[in-house]
């Protein structure tokens, strides 16, 4: 049998395998993070049988490299919204999977360095936290996670579509102008981050401030996102009746009451989960409010509703709040 028949009898026996293991995992992965109430992007994919057989012959001119020695054959890659949520991603893997290798990036690149900065791991399933009897057959794969954030992200791909691997690769000529695109994505990633600090506490922005703060119990417990021109002309109509200090109070206090209702809104979720097209109001952040307000404002928002709204959803989130 020649290397090359070799490797695909190999690939198409473990590729059903590794398919699975990657659907396992994204599912895994989505709730996990869902449950911190951040929104990712989650893919996998598996090595195509070309690719396999060239990185083999590519790693082989320069040491031992066989079919087994990759790490991989499947890969997954979570990408959110911002850099400074990726620490707590790494928590939840360190938490959750066996770490074989971690490579921070950012933590090895100089500042005079040219690279995109995320964070790899080469990953084990923890049999104690996500593997089942029917999935032996996972236990002892390596798989690739790499994690980004959207401009990450974006300098990755940019980087990709420019063919270099290593700074060396690059001409002299061209390397000042790829350090300031890449002094641009960083910048980017970094003002992002801030900007979405400064607008939740903004105290102007109240609609935008109650989303901040609330988004993350839509993503926790409806499992998906929200249209937020919506939620931003529904909570300014939900608002008109309270004065500033009143609202700030209101966004604490639904939060508050979000937490001590957990139990009641995780069983209202998963028996309404294949309904969210009969009652959209369950996916967008302002219901919370709602909620709230029948068992604090009955009288103000049966009169929003009566004035601005319709008044047959208020009727159908009573049915489902009783």
């Amino acid at each position: 049998m020649s290397f090359y028949e070799e490797v695909e009898s190999k690939w198409k026996l473990e590729k059903p395998i590794y398919e699975a293991l990657g659907s396992e995992v994204q599912v895994f992965l989505k709730n996990e993070i869902l449950r911190r109430e951040v929104f990712p992007e989650i893919t996998y994919r598996t090595k195509d049988l070309l690719s396999i057989i060239k990185k083999i012959e590519r790693k082989s001119i320069k040491k031992n490299y066989s079919y087994d020695d990759l790490k991989d054959k499947l890969g997954l890659r979570v990408i959110c919204s911002f850099s400074n949520q990726l620490e707590m991603i790494d928590k939840i893997i360190h938490e959750n999977f066996i770490v074989e290798k971690a490579e921070y990036k950012k933590d090895d690149l100089d500042f005079d360095k040219l690279d995109y900065t995320s964070n790899h791991y080469d990953l084990k399933i923890n049999s104690l936290k996500i593997l089942t009897e029917k999935e032996e057959s996972f236990k002892n794969l390596v798989f690739e996670l790499q994690v980004r954030s959207i401009n990450q992200h974006a300098w990755s791909s940019s980087a990709h579509t420019l063919t270099y691997k290593k700074e060396s690769e690059i001409p002299s000529n061209l390397k000042r102008k790829v350090y300031r695109l890449l002094s641009l994505y960083e910048i980017a990633d970094d003002e992002f981050s801030n900007v979405n600090i400064a607008l939740q506490q903004e105290e102007n922005g109240m609609a935008y401030r109650y989303i901040r703060k609330l988004e993350g119990k839509i993503y926790r417990f409806a499992k998906v996102d929200f249209d937020r021109q919506t939620s931003l002309w529904k909570l300014k109509v939900f608002f008109k009746p309270f004065d500033q200090s009143e609202q700030v109070d209101l966004i604490n206090q639904v939060s508050a009451f979000v937490d001590n209702n957990e139990k009641k809104l995780e069983s209202i979720y998963n028996e309404y989960l294949r309904d969210f097209h009969r009652f959209p109001s369950l996916t967008q952040p302002e219901i919370f409010l709602v909620f709230y307000m029948l068992e604090n404002y009955e009288s103000t928002l049966e009169s929003i509703y009566a004035n601005e709204l319709d008044n047959n959803e208020l009727e159908k989130i009573k049915g489902i709040w009783a």
